[in-house]
């Protein structure tokens, strides 16, 4: 029993320290608050209009529920098992089970491909509104109107976030490198609130060699064996495969071999890569901001976003 008391502790030793780790940079990214309609154009508008290779993404309001996570992780979330391992196949095998969605892409594009998957995840995200992908711009235009989403009042303020590839290695255009991504795709999900949580659910489980049989320490040994070979990575996918994406001049982010617990990743080597900020736009200057778009890009408003037959009419 000693030797099993100390095998238990040393496991729970080794795990914290993973844990620590994984997790030593919060995933909260830099985050800068804008006020005035002049720091807008500092901060924002001067780089994209110098064409620095920034590029945005617009979120409506600005809440800490609101993490920068894909789609397909969010509905993820929301099942009951401790830990969770996707892979490719999860990928393949959650939208391949939807018959509606894969009859209309099957009528587009042919049957579903496992070893080819960037065409058909791309259609689910414009039209499905499920992917592993995170939706970027490489125009600020864009990302504004997707953030005030054609308003005239705001009651909240409104988020832009900026992603700069630091070196431009980890953009591609390449489909055949998004498929050998995907191909690999291998992501965790802890549903703890906090690493302590999801230790403190472990050491619970009952004090017996019966405890090979629980869950937890099922949960504990799988989720063990994936901390040690991830390394957290991420692209740019710069491939538009419709005339929307590309009217909207769309990109992906996509994160692979990284673990999630309660809504937050680890995001060391991610950061290595790329530069991500976070700008809070207070919502008194977004009728000046609405202005802007009318004025430099009409062909932006909220109504043409999705329908580009209303740009066209003008």
């Amino acid at each position: 029993m000693e030797f099993l008391e100390e095998k238990k502790y040393g496991v729970h030793r080794r795990l914290r320290e993973k844990l620590q780790d994984a997790f030593d940079v919060s995933y909260d990214v830099a985050q800068v608050r804008i006020d005035s309609f002049e720091t807008f154009e500092k901060e924002l508008l001067t780089p994209f209009l110098s064409s620095a290779g920034i590029f945005y993404r617009g979120e409506r309001i600005c809440s800490p529920t609101r993490r920068l996570l894909p789609t397909f992780l969010r509905k993820e979330l929301s099942g009951d098992e401790l830990y969770t391992h996707l892979d490719s196949q999860a990928l393949f095998d959650f939208y391949t089970e939807k018959k509606a969605f894969t009859d209309v892409y099957t009528t587009l594009y042919g049957l579903p491909n496992p070893e080819k998957q960037y065409k058909m995840l791309a259609f689910a995200q414009h039209y499905l509104d499920i992917s592993p992908f995170i939706d970027f711009s490489a125009n600020l235009y864009v990302a504004l109107s997707f953030a005030m989403k054609g308003r005239t009042e705001f009651s909240d303020d409104i988020v832009i976030y900026t992603v700069f590839d630091i070196g431009d290695d980890d953009t591609t255009t390449d489909e055949n490198e998004v498929n050998e991504w995907l191909s690999g795709y291998n992501v965790g999900i802890v549903r703890a609130e906090s690493r302590e949580e999801f230790l403190q659910l472990i050491s619970a489980r009952k004090k017996s060699e019966s405890e090979i049989y629980s869950p937890f320490l099922s949960a504990q040994r799988k989720f063990e064996s994936f901390l040690n070979g991830v390394s957290p990575t991420a692209k740019l996918v710069n491939i538009p495969t419709n005339d929307l994406m590309k009217y909207q001049q769309g990109v992906f982010l996509l994160l692979n071999n990284f673990c999630l617990m309660d809504k937050s990743y680890l995001t060391k080597t991610i950061r290595q890569s790329f530069v991500i900020k976070k700008y809070v736009i207070d919502k008194n200057i977004c009728p000046n901001l609405q202005k802007l778009l009318r004025d430099k890009a009409p062909q932006y408003r909220y109504s043409c976003l999705l329908d580009i037959s209303e740009a066209v009419k003008g």
